[in-house]
């Protein structure tokens, strides 16, 4: 499995401030190319997930287009701040090698 970027699951307590939910993997399988989506574990290192949804940004279209005919919406550039909340805890402010 190669992972390809990330993905929120959304969350059912409708009682949540925020829409989204739980950070995910979304992965591609090697053999047969098809798309996957795995929770992210404790012990995953937080600086590689961060360098799988920066990659993914630089692979762009092609790699969107095909998760979201699959029904999978990957998370995009704008979203670099609930990734980084998600991943490291609250911060006041995004390391500019980062952005």
């Amino acid at each position: 499995m190669k992972p390809l970027g990330l993905t929120m699951k959304n969350s059912r307590n409708k009682y949540r401030l925020e829409a989204r939910g739980e950070l995910m993997l979304v992965h591609e399988c090697i053999e047969c190319k098809s798309l996957s989506i795995n929770r992210i574990a404790a012990d995953d290192d937080s600086d590689s997930i961060m360098d799988v949804f920066n990659e993914s940004l630089l692979n762009g279209y092609q790699i969107h287009a095909r998760s979201e005919a699959n029904g999978i919406v990957l998370l995009n550039a704008e979203d670099i701040e609930i990734v980084h909340i998600q991943l490291f805890g609250q911060i006041t402010e995004i390391p500019a090698n980062l952005l």
